[in-house]
């Protein structure tokens, strides 16, 4: 098995264990009040990590930099308060996740268009089984 398949495993796993987790505190809290929490443990976890390896901050370049901040703007602004926001007013944080994981799909179109990726029968199948799926789930 291929290395990248481990992590997204991993990462598959621990995201539905995280969603299951945080679905009481989703319940009880509004996104501000989560996201200035979460920052300030994210932040001294971070200064900890920094501070104890002594590990060197790389300045990036302004056109990385400008990524970074835009990617953080979408995630920040459009991405987690929409998850926030599906999972808690969702009866079962599975249906949401059900259509959020839709996003698959989109990297996998977008990915085709700009990697131009040829698409076979069993691609198509594999697309067809995600919607059902989805479209089943909720």
């Amino acid at each position: 098995m291929e290395i990248w398949l481990y992590y997204a495993l991993m990462a598959a796993i621990f995201i539905s264990i995280r969603d299951i987790i945080s679905l009481d505190f989703i319940k009880r809290y509004d996104y501000i009040q989560y996201m200035v929490i979460a920052n300030i443990l994210i932040f001294i976890g971070t200064m900890v990590y920094v501070f104890s390896t002594g590990f060197k901050i790389q300045k990036p370049n302004v056109k990385d930099f400008i990524t970074i901040l835009v990617r953080l703007l979408i995630v920040y602004f459009i991405i987690d308060p929409s998850i926030y926001n599906s999972i808690k007013n969702c009866d079962n944080p599975g249906y949401a996740k059900s259509i959020i994981g839709l996003n698959t799909l989109f990297v996998f179109f977008i990915a085709t268009i700009i990697y131009k990726s040829k698409i076979d029968a069993k691609k198509i199948a594999g697309v067809i089984l995600m919607l059902g799926g989805s479209y089943f789930l909720v």
